[in-house]
């Protein structure tokens, strides 16, 4: 059986996977739980939370950046040592961790006057976790020096899904990081996925 991917129908914390799975071609159920058929599911799921991976011997596993790291592994973009396997973990968990929780909660900031001052107050720390991770792109047009990633794809996944939750532009000279996002957006396999993928919100 092929790879089945549960989630909500948003891009949400599963969006870096379904990328992953993009540029590798990989054949896989995209499965969207409506949310009024989630309380009756999540007692079934290994962690009570989504996404949840099912494999090709049904065993369902979960956590988005572990089902996303295992996919990078799988399909040969976690890195080709030690040391970039662990800068890709940097900076996958840099979005994923630090920078997914200043600005998802924006997405469900109902009061607009509230939305706007968070956004003031996350918008300096986003612009310097950004201006950091500038300085670990060691290719041309990749963080690593040795090709493609899925830290390349996480960057893009911020910058492009993530990043108009809260109105965030990635400022103009940190053109390292603008080379990374381009070279991903021109991935024919990924340019085919967003144009089919369903349009969602966050």
């Amino acid at each position: 059986m092929p790879l089945k991917l549960e989630y909500f129908n948003l891009k949400g914390v599963a969006e870096l996977s379904r990328l992953i799975l993009a540029y590798a071609d990989e054949k896989y159920e995209d499965v969207r739980i409506p949310f009024d058929s989630w309380p009756a599911k999540k007692a079934s799921t290994p962690l009570g939370l989504l996404p949840v991976l099912v494999l090709e011997n049904g065993e369902e596993l979960s956590q988005s950046a572990a089902i996303a790291r295992y996919l990078a592994n799988k399909f040969g973009i976690a890195g080709k040592t030690d040391e970039e396997k662990l800068l890709c973990d940097m900076v996958v968990d840099t979005i994923k961790v630090d920078m997914w929780k200043l600005i998802a909660g924006l997405h469900f900031e109902k009061d607009e006057s509230v939305k706007a001052q968070k956004i003031v107050e996350v918008t300096p720390k986003i612009t310097e976790f950004m201006q950091r991770l500038e300085k670990f792109v060691r290719g041309h047009d990749t963080v690593l020096a040795s090709g493609f990633s899925w830290a390349d794809i996480a960057l893009f996944n911020a910058v492009n899904d993530l990043f108009p939750v809260g109105n965030l532009q990635l400022d103009p000279g940190l053109t390292k990081l603008h080379a990374v996002v381009e070279r991903v957006r021109a991935e024919p396999k990924i340019a085919a996925w967003l144009a089919k993928r369903p349009v969602t919100g966050l």
